[in-house]
């Protein structure tokens, strides 16, 4: 007797996304994060422009053309430069946790955007004698690689999360207003000279009028106060030895040459 036999197609539920997918993903996720910025901080034509291009680039590089994955690499290439000074700034000078994760997922997305449309066309243009082309699953490092990456963004984002918390104090308005303050504006400290004594702790309310962010620096006594832009922080230190330091911003000072944001603080006995 003869049985009969049944094929059933099968298909891989788990199949990986291809690279063209992932350079497609990674342009609506910038366009999302311009669009996200344009809400949250108002209409910005810089950021709306990004909004439009992502958005039609990722339109383009959606189409079957071998090519069009190179347009998208190319477009996350020229944000990355575009974006170097502000993106570097956010990175190492946070004014917040969501101003860091902003950033980097900005760069970390245009990364893969850059590396899987340089990969895809590179794909394409391999399979150039297969008419009509299917594209290639992305390669099968991909998804430990993008764990590894998010993993990466993730961690830092809570690392700066934590050490704002951890760094900040906790003080009522009206309190805060009490301070003694040190404003800083159009990059200069409005205080030249700083006094204290030995043994008693130094509270400082660090006022910023500047767009950019700002430190207060005092090495000698550990003493490196964010002083986010627009807003105010406090700084608190006790010095130990009596004699003249320097304190200063270290983004926008020169300490050893005495210019740019510089100040004197003296510690009498």
């Amino acid at each position: 007797m003869n049985t009969p036999m049944v094929a059933i197609g099968t298909h891989r539920l788990n199949a990986r996304p291809t690279l063209r997918t992932i350079t497609v993903a990674a342009l609506m996720v910038n366009a999302l994060l311009f669009l996200w910025d344009v809400f949250s901080s108002g209409p910005d034509e810089i950021n709306v422009t990004h909004v439009i291009i992502s958005l039609v680039v990722a339109g383009i590089v959606a189409t079957r053309l071998r090519w069009v994955p190179a347009l998208g690499a190319l477009l996350c290439a020229l944000q990355l430069v575009e974006g170097y000074m502000f993106v570097g700034s956010m990175l190492t000078e946070p004014d917040s946790a969501a101003t860091f994760a902003f950033a980097a997922i900005f760069f970390a997305i245009s990364i893969v955007g850059l590396v899987a449309g340089v990969g895809a066309t590179v794909q394409n243009y391999r399979a150039l004698r297969s008419r009509p082309f299917v594209d290639q699953p992305a390669p099968a490092w991909t998804y430990p690689a993008l764990l590894a990456l998010t993993a990466l963004v993730l961690g830092g984002v809570l690392s700066t999360a934590i050490q704002q918390h951890g760094g900040s104090a906790s003080f009522s308005p009206e309190a805060l207003a009490a301070l003694p303050a040190l404003r800083a504006k159009d990059y200069q400290f409005g205080q030249s000279k700083i006094t204290a004594k030995v043994g008693e702790t130094v509270v400082l309310r660090l006022d910023n009028a500047d767009p950019s962010t700002h430190y207060l620096d005092i090495d000698e006594f550990n003493v490196h106060a964010l002083i986010p832009a627009g807003k105010s922080n406090v700084a608190l230190f006790k010095p130990t030895q009596p004699g003249t330091y320097t304190f200063y911003c270290h983004p926008h000072a020169d300490k050893a040459a005495g210019t740019g944001m510089v100040g004197t603080l003296v510690v009498a006995p």
